[in-house]
């Protein structure tokens, strides 16, 4: 696999964490719903359980948003961030060496 000489997109470090978070909440989310079938849940909620269940959809939907938004910037701006690497590298090819003898 080739190595990326060059800056990262920003936005792939803003996907890998928004997926991540989204990840753990989906699963919370999914056992929040097991354990809400179990009898006894509504006698003993932990919290995290019982914040999903009240707010846990807006919460999914909030970080599909953020998941969705950072999908098309980070695909918006890779050429941005190609051609600024691209640059660089010309930049660093044409510079004067000295050499000291």
């Amino acid at each position: 696999m080739a190595r990326r000489s060059g800056p990262t997109n920003p936005f792939y470090i803003v996907l890998v964490i928004a997926g991540i978070v989204f990840a753990v909440t989906a699963c919370a989310y999914g056992v929040m719903t097991f354990l809400a079938m179990q009898a006894g849940y509504a006698d003993n909620k932990p919290r995290l359980l019982a914040f999903l269940e009240e707010h846990g959809g807006m919460l999914l939907t909030i970080e599909l948003g953020v998941l969705a938004g950072a999908t098309f910037a980070a695909i918006g701006t890779d050429g941005y961030w190609d051609r600024r690497a691209a640059e660089k590298k010309s930049a660093g090819a044409t510079r004067p060496t000295t050499i000291h003898e």
